[in-house]
């Protein structure tokens, strides 16, 4: 008998030693599908590394209309999860409200700066020196002189992009005239090409498009039109290899990777972080094959305003 007690608290012991650690459940509630080849793609690549890396437990929640999105983090808090991430600014305020009837559950918010005691962190990439950098591309690449910025609807990281865009594309180019709309919508493929094909018929020929669905109607429209276009977020070569120059790559395969460490190791804290070149949090993809149609020098001034702002050189960032 003492020899079945003592092997059962052994056997307890074991299971409970320090190093070995619990594995944590994570969920990742997404306001569009894994398939928009941008957002919530880079979102989606992200938790799937952060499960192979990891010892946790995930479950994605796709399409969450923002009238069901307290409903659906209160649904996982109350099933036990450690770490809920709402993906996209339209989360913070439903995350606000309701967090504190959760302190056991962290609440993580991307593309958003709030933080709350003792459970509420965020995570927000440099928007606008993602766009600028994109701005400068489009500009060096541009025959007219005129080039787009797509928005879906005019909210803080998307009007951040558009100023760096516009920035950008001037320091590059101070002739360079940038025109600018709006979607009304992340999700309206159709608006989207139609909003885009307005630009084109006004002389743009290199665009960039933020958003969710309506950037695959961007990508269409300048696919169908023969001009040249600069993908947000997830790395868009592959939608369109002959039309996407590159990418202005919004990392949020680091923003979860940073996250799930954080809660995994326990120095998560209830603040904002944001990332920018020097973190991995922007980037900007391969030029692949359209780096043989710039010249060497206008190649040069890429790479060289690349490492300015990862220096901090750049003074008018947004």
């Amino acid at each position: 008998m003492w020899k079945l007690i003592a092997g059962t608290v052994l056997a307890v012991v074991m299971a409970t030693a320090p190093g070995q650690a619990e594995t944590k459940r994570v969920a990742l509630v997404l306001p569009g599908p894994i398939t928009d080849g941008t957002f919530n793609s880079a979102a989606n690549k992200g938790i799937e590394a952060a499960k192979a890396k990891y010892d946790i437990e995930v479950a994605v929640r796709e399409n969450t209309d923002f009238a069901q999105i307290q409903d659906v983090l209160r649904s996982y808090a109350e099933e036990g999860y450690d770490m809920v991430i709402g993906h996209g600014f339209q989360f913070a305020e439903p995350v606000m409200e309701i967090h504190a009837d959760y302190p056991d559950t962290w609440f993580v918010v991307n593309t958003a700066q709030v933080a709350a005691e003792p459970n509420v962190a965020s995570f927000d990439n440099r928007w606008g020196d993602a766009g600028y950098m994109a701005g400068a591309v489009a500009a060096l690449f541009s025959k007219s002189g005129k080039i787009g910025h797509i928005g879906a609807i005019p909210v803080p990281v998307i009007e951040d992009y558009n100023l760096g865009f516009e920035r950008g594309a001037k320091a590059m180019r101070p002739d360079t005239e940038v025109l600018s709309a709006y979607v009304g919508s992340f999700s309206d493929i159709a608006r989207g090409a139609e909003i885009t094909t307005s630009l084109i018929e006004q002389g743009a020929d290199v665009v960039t498009s933020t958003g969710n669905e309506n950037v695959v109607g961007t990508i269409q429209s300048a696919q169908k039109a023969e001009v040249l276009a600069i993908g947000t977020a997830f790395d868009s070569h592959a939608m369109a290899p002959e039309t996407i120059i590159t990418t202005a790559l919004i990392n949020m395969d680091v923003n979860i990777d940073l996250a799930v460490s954080k809660l995994m190791d326990g120095t998560l804290k209830p603040e904002t972080y944001v990332l920018g070149l020097e973190e991995g949090g922007i980037g900007m993809a391969p030029l692949r094959d359209f780096e043989a149609a710039i010249p060497a020098e206008d190649k040069a001034r890429i790479d060289t305003l690349v490492e300015d702002i990862r220096a901090g050189k750049i003074q008018d960032l947004p």
